[in-house]
């Protein structure tokens, strides 16, 4: 009887231990943060805010790979946690889209804390080739420098 629970036990262990939930990868980084999507890359980096002296600035940039397809309409969004910090941001440019978010804004107050999660979503319609393109899986932490 013994043994045979010790069996039982053992199969039980085996199915559980390939059959477990899977571990979540962490989370990179936002410090020279680069991540590359079929139309292109979206680089993240946090830069020193010239008004405080520190550390608190991120940066992004969307670069995407067709440079005929740069110049356009750029729609886009910083998320944190989840949440946008603001309405969509909308722009015509005649270059890749390159923006910033301070952790504490002059007229929103704490945009950011160190620890949270920020998400870089955009779109942008390229007339030249009648494409639209997304940066929307990017994922970072936002840790200090």
């Amino acid at each position: 009887m013994v043994r045979a629970l010790s069996m039982i036990a053992g199969v039980v262990t085996l199915l559980l231990g390939e059959t477990g939930a899977a571990v979540a990868e962490p989370i990179a980084p936002c410090v020279n943060y680069v991540h590359r999507e079929e139309a292109g890359r979206v680089e993240i980096d946090l830069r020193l805010d010239e008004r405080t002296g520190t550390f608190t600035t991120l940066t992004m940039w969307w670069f995407i790979d067709d440079p005929g397809a740069a110049p356009g309409l750029y729609t886009w969004n910083h998320l944190v946690n989840g949440r946008a910090t603001s309405s969509p941001n909308v722009v015509a440019k005649d270059d890749q889209l390159h923006t910033s978010l301070r952790m504490i804004d002059q007229h929103a107050g704490l945009q950011w804390a160190f620890g949270d999660v920020y998400t870089f979503q955009a779109t942008h319609y390229s007339p030249a080739t009648r494409t639209t393109y997304v940066a929307a899986n990017n994922q970072c932490r936002i840790t200090p420098r």
